[in-house]
């Protein structure tokens, strides 16, 4: 039902580029092509505009990407719906989560779910923030877990859980032994900063910025398994969530101190959706699911910094 032909399409308008689709897809270049100008044939009218770098979705072409996404939805909606039926949870449900929650937490609750349904299989694409809004937004995925900063209006916010940013040290490191520290302070160390983590970053530089201190920025990555072993030389200062730390935290390698007199305290993880978009029962009772255990997980980690 609704062939490949429509598939096909999404991809490409997700990719611009035919080859990166096919790789996507696992298909032939050509069987893509051949889709795309069949769909292009049908309709009698160009759905891409073709540049050296790559291909752009034409104003028709916008038109027929809304339609595949919401006749490809309501067809995964449908097979839920007879997986209901027959007493059991299946589908594939797409989400797109913090690099953070991929080390630890998504992993240990892609297990639990498959053992309660194992009909139901995943695909989980890691990102920074805004962009998870996006996927969550144009129906890339069916929904997200990120922070809840600037949220779009036709996202709304499932549940959430308080998961302040804090300052990252090894054991060692004079700022450890500290029950909070000033973001002055932070500044006198070398810092150890995310690149692609642009909401962050910017914060802590406007911060820094309105008390007339600016630390020097040893490292800068958009990599944040890289930064773990500098901060567990005790080479840095790093800013993070205990998200993707707790194994560290927990065996007290590294050390999460709360920032004084900052608004990144305040900050809130939650799982997103599309505020107006049918989900399927799977997708539903994954949401249910991941609930429950993000509140656990914040729990543990609460009780894990506190000590």
């Amino acid at each position: 039902m609704h062939a490949s032909i429509l598939k096909y399409f999404v991809a490409v308008a997700r990719s611009g580029s035919i080859r990166k689709a096919s790789e996507d897809l696992h298909v032939a270049t050509s069987a893509v092509s051949r889709q795309i100008k069949k769909l292009e044939d049908e309709l009698g009218t160009p759905l891409f505009d073709r540049f050296s770098d790559g291909l752009r979705l034409t104003t028709t072409g916008q038109i027929v990407l809304r339609h595949a996404r919401e006749t490809l939805q309501q067809y995964e909606v449908m097979k839920s719906d007879l997986g209901d039926l027959r007493g059991k949870k299946t589908g594939r449900v797409h989400i797109a989560c913090l690099d953070s929650l991929a080390i630890h937490f998504m992993p240990t609750q892609v297990m639990a779910f498959h053992k309660k349904h194992p009909a139901v299989d995943f695909r989980i694409r890691t990102d920074n923030y805004n962009n998870i809004f996006r996927f969550v937004a144009e129906g890339d995925v069916d929904i997200g877990i990120t922070f809840d900063l600037a949220r779009p209006q036709d996202i709304k916010l499932v549940y959430g859980v308080a998961m302040p940013l804090m300052v990252i040290v090894a054991r060692n490191h004079p700022i450890a032994k500290l029950k909070s520290v000033t973001l002055q302070e932070c500044a006198q160390f070398k810092l150890l900063l995310q690149l692609d983590n642009e909401v962050m970053s910017s914060m802590i530089a406007f911060e820094l910025a309105s008390l007339d201190r600016i630390g020097r920025t040893l490292v800068a990555t958009n990599n944040q398994m890289m930064l773990k072993p500098l901060i567990l030389s005790g080479l840095g200062v790093a800013f993070f969530t205990p998200l993707g730390l707790v194994d560290e935290l927990r065996a007290g390698d590294m050390v999460a101190v709360p920032i004084a007199g900052s608004n990144l305290q305040n900050m809130q993880v939650g799982i997103v959706a599309p505020r107006d978009r049918q989900l399927t029962h799977a997708t539903e009772s994954v949401i249910e699911f991941l609930s429950q255990e993000l509140d656990k997980f914040s729990r543990e980690i609460d009780d894990i910094v506190r000590k």
